[in-house]
């Protein structure tokens, strides 16, 4: 199995992968710190743990922690001052939503810093 890994900066562009067939037993997650808007992107992996652990050497960061780790879709949105939010579901439209306004509870002028499905989503 391919796995792949992106680190993306708070306000950079998103990366959707949509797929048609549901695949099962693959983990995914996201890193964040909080100091720096940095985050840090693991998917198709085998296990949770080496998904978070992938995500948190993506961003970089010492501050980094883990957000969420999901099995379908899931997006990080970071807004000023490095707030964020985040969410998970088995759409990546209705995942960026619920992000969206996850973060807009938090602070202003959210933007999407990652987004992505594991393979099948």
């Amino acid at each position: 199995m391919q796995q792949k890994s992106i680190n993306l900066g708070a306000g950079l562009a998103f990366l959707l992968q949509p797929f048609a067939a549901q695949a099962e037993g693959l983990f995914a997650a996201i890193a964040f710190s909080p100091s720096s808007g940095q985050v840090g992107s693991a998917w198709n992996f085998d296990t949770d743990i080496l998904a978070e652990t992938e995500a948190y050497l993506q961003c970089a960061r010492e501050d980094c922690d883990t957000a969420v780790i999901f099995n379908q879709c899931g997006v990080i949105a970071v807004g000023d001052g490095y707030g964020m939010g985040y969410a998970q579901d088995l759409s990546s439209a209705v995942a960026i939503d619920l992000a969206l306004q996850s973060c807009a509870q938090f602070t202003t002028n959210c933007q999407i810093s990652a987004a992505f499905c594991n393979e099948g989503y």
